[in-house]
């Protein structure tokens, strides 16, 4: 793929997001200028980084959405709920088209059909499909009667002897004004060799601000001049040329008679064309080379007799000529100088003046030239290690898959890192040397080290603030609650809290069921919260915080909350549950029985729920994550859904048993604690191996026979058990052997394996060997069915 294209739809991701986000703050947030700006500028940016490719299609309804949002920028229209409607439908069609540029490197073939209708929806509040004038405004057969007011920037006598010209061979001329965006240098465009490329050019004005900024508002990367052209061009040729920039050209065609009317209306010479007069004549020639000459140039055109200053905006233009002048060392010109006098004093100045810097004068006609504060000398040249000089901010953008490279190798060091214990182990027992062991021992120290670091500061990277997956949630919420006819609040809490990507983009599917399951079952309609003495507005959480090495993700409502007793029935009448369990089940149980396969309140199936697949399927995924899900709720006052998860899936440390000669590998997370136990104080409970510790009683399976492997404990040995914690419930494993703890990459199930539900994956030890790690919700599955 094109690098330029690759970087546009990187970053069109994030304008398209800011676009998202701001039309859904103006909707609670009406008005707000500086949102309003946020949402122009990041649509702006957007259409002008996609000027730069072939997406026609995509440029006109971008132009159609900016156009729009200018009309609500300037306070001629007031944004409504219709327009938001159609800017977001607009932005989603886009983001669309760019899923497809993405792989295809062009837009949809249906792109102009698709676009067609919201370009009208768009354009209709602002009058249809008028043509604005920051388009191209005639075509090759128009010609128009009636001068633009921009024309005045061209010399009057040029224009005079041009409508002669024009007369006598009843032809016409091409006139262009190019306004360049004040951020076009970011988008890598070049306003004055664009206008150099002009073909037949006649004459160039130059268009200054009407107030130039002072020293201290001042930004050398914006564009401020704009520009006016005549060729002979022909209109073709022009659109060409300007075809990237087409939102900020207006092209007009005239021929002697609308010259004439326009000169005979022409007011007295202001102080910009005299600029301009003074200064264009010298562009191509030597005198260019030196900026200097240019603003004495300008200078000596100010003092002429004939040219107007008087006004604020003719005053500023001339403080600002003269600033730049002093500068740079420019000598003050007398008033009442005449255009000879003028040549004179260019002429000596460059006789006696010392070179400008290089580049200077094209800076300055670009409108990019930096102030030169007067006690520095400006041929001082800068330094590259000046702290005080550095551009731009320190973020580097990096391909994901090189950072899942990165964490990979770190994996695959740690296994080489683990490799050294076992080597230590050999050197001391099958060669006998405790002091070759030790020195291993205190290489593996420092690896451990320096591994431990490496891996922390690429977890770093690879760690992403929640605010990526509650992102989507925002338009989500406004979007069902306008479909369901209900008044709904969304908050968001600790999105700057970090998890890594893997997990935030794993987390995004749960949260979706958890959002559409509250929106469609929890909140009421505004009118049944009333008549329960509830505001009309209901309220939506979405929570996170950091809990150690997890993160926790709440999702509450103040809705009407789940019944306890509605639930058991619906669960018993869907066969989920015995009779007996209708009879003996918690409230708190009865409430997490909405997690069951198959499970749903809903009477009727809709296109949001009532399928009885999106909690279950909530619980499946975060259990697949490693994490585990938790509801709570009190009816008529709302409900609360707690997930935790691990900070990472990239490492996972486990605890590694062995169980008839094979070494399994268990989340750490779930490990509760590790104890021997004399056969004596063993007992049995309904066909069930038990353990009393400290009061409690817990179950003890034996995981060789769950896992269908051949073993039996030694008669009269104290009895290993590892104690884990699933789903709330206290769990002991008998095994043969207890190992050490180990930080693991991970790897999914694949081949003849990859449906074996009671291993969530695989992992290399330092001694070569591949290490299972259990899935322990379906090894007790297992067991229990073994039992």
């Amino acid at each position: 793929m094109n690098p330029l294209l690759a970087q546009f739809l990187a970053e069109a991701n994030d304008l398209l997001a800011q676009v998202d986000e701001g039309l859904l703050q103006l909707e609670r947030v009406p008005g707000d200028p500086e949102l309003v700006n946020e949402v122009f500028r990041a649509a702006h940016t957007f259409k002008g980084s996609s000027g730069l490719f072939d997406f026609p299609e995509l440029t006109r309804l971008t132009h159609a959405a900016e156009d729009l949002l200018d009309q609500v920028r300037s306070g001629r229209l007031a944004l409504d709920s219709g327009m938001t409607d159609d800017l977001l439908a607009a932005f989603d069609l886009i983001r669309g088209w760019l899923a497809h540029v993405t792989t295809h490197e062009r837009l949809p073939a249906s792109a102009g059909t698709d676009a067609a209708g919201l370009i009208t929806r768009l354009r209709a509040p602002l009058g249809g499909e008028a043509v604005t004038a920051s388009q191209t405004t005639v075509t090759s057969a128009a010609t128009i009667d009636v001068a633009p007011e921009w024309m005045a920037w061209l010399d009057a006598e040029w224009l005079t002897e041009t409508a002669s010209w024009l007369a006598t061979t009843s032809s016409t001329m091409r006139f262009v004004h190019y306004f360049p965006d004040s951020d076009c240098f970011f988008r890598a465009e070049d306003p004055l060799h664009l206008v150099r490329q002009v073909p037949a050019l006649e004459r160039l004005g130059v268009v200054q601000p009407a107030v130039w900024p002072g020293p201290d508002d001042y930004d050398e990367y914006v564009c401020l001049l704009s520009f006016v052209l005549a060729t002979r061009a022909s209109i073709g040729e022009l659109e060409y040329l300007l075809r990237y920039v087409p939102d900020q050209v207006q092209i007009v065609e005239l021929d002697s008679d609308a010259i004439t009317r326009h000169l005979s209306g022409e007011p007295p010479l202001h102080v910009e064309a005299a600029v301009t007069a003074a200064v264009l004549p010298m562009i191509d020639s030597d005198l260019a080379a030196d900026a200097r000459a240019l603003l004495h140039a300008a200078q000596c055109s100010l003092a002429m007799d004939d040219v107007v200053t008087e006004g604020t905006r003719l005053r500023s233009v001339a403080h600002a000529v003269a600033s730049a002048a002093r500068a740079l060392g420019v000598p003050a010109v007398l008033a009442g100088a005449d255009r000879e006098t003028l040549l004179v004093e260019v002429d000596r100045l460059l006789g006696a003046a010392a070179p400008a810097p290089a580049g200077v004068a094209a800076d300055l006609l670009a409108g990019v030239a930096s102030p030169v504060p007067a006690a520095l000398p400006a041929e001082a040249p800068g330094r590259a290690d000046d702290p005080g000089g550095q551009v731009g901010t320190r973020v580097l953008k990096v391909d994901q898959e090189k950072v899942d490279r990165l964490m990979e190798l770190v994996g695959e060091l740690n296994v080489a890192k683990n490799g050294l214990t076992f080597l230590a182990d050999a050197a001391e027992e099958e060669f006998g040397s405790r002091v070759l062991s030790r020195r291993i021992k205190d290489q593996y120290a420092g690896m451990h080290r320096i591994a431990e670091e490496l891996q922390a500061a690429v977890m770093d990277v690879r760690m992403l603030p929640l605010s990526v997956a509650f992102g989507r949630f925002p338009r989500l919420v406004r979007d069902l609650s306008r479909r369901l006819g209900k008044t709904i609040e969304l908050v968001t809490e600790g999105e700057d809290t970090m998890a890594d990507k893997d997990v935030i983009e794993a987390l995004g599917d749960p949260l979706v069921h958890l959002v559409r399951n509250s929106l469609d079952h929890g909140i009421e309609p505004s009118d049944e919260r009333i008549a329960a003495g509830k505001p009309p507005a209901a309220r939506l959480t979405l929570a996170a915080v950091a809990d150690g090495d997890a993160v926790i993700v709440e999702v509450s409502d103040d809705g009407r909350g789940v019944d306890p007793e509605r639930v058991k029935r619906k669960a018993y009448e869907k066969g989920l549950i015995s009779e007996e369990e209708l009879e003996t089940l918690s409230e708190t149980d009865a409430v997490n029985l909405v997690f069951r396969a198959g499970f749903s309140t809903a009477d009727q199936v809709s296109d949001l729920s009532g399928r009885g697949v999106g909690m279950d399927a909530v619980r499946a995924s975060v259990e697949k994550l490693g994490g585990s899900v938790t509801m709570r709720s009190k009816l008529g006052q709302g409900t609360f859904t707690r997930l935790r998860l691990p900070l990472s899936m990239a490492v996972t440390q486990v605890m590694v048993v062995s169980v008839a000669g094979q070494r399994f590998g268990i989340p750490v997370d779930l490990v509760v604690e590790t104890v021997r136990v004399p056969v004596g104080e063993m007992g049995r409970v309904l066909h069930q191996d038990v353990v009393m510790m400290r009061g409690e009683v817990v179950p003890v399976i034996d995981l060789a026979r769950a896992l269908d492997m051949p073993w039996a404990p030694e008669p009269g040995e104290d009895r290993r058990i590892l104690v884990v914690s699933v789903n709330g419930q206290r769990i002991g494993l008998l095994v043969s052997q207890f190992h050490r703890e180990v930080d693991v990459i991970l790897k999914p199930m694949e081949g003849l394996l990859a449906y074996a539900d009671e291993f969530s994956g695989t992992a290399l030890l330092g001694d070569g060997l591949v290490l299972l790690v259990l899935n322990m919700k379906e090894v007790l599955g297992l067991a229990a069915r073994v039992a």
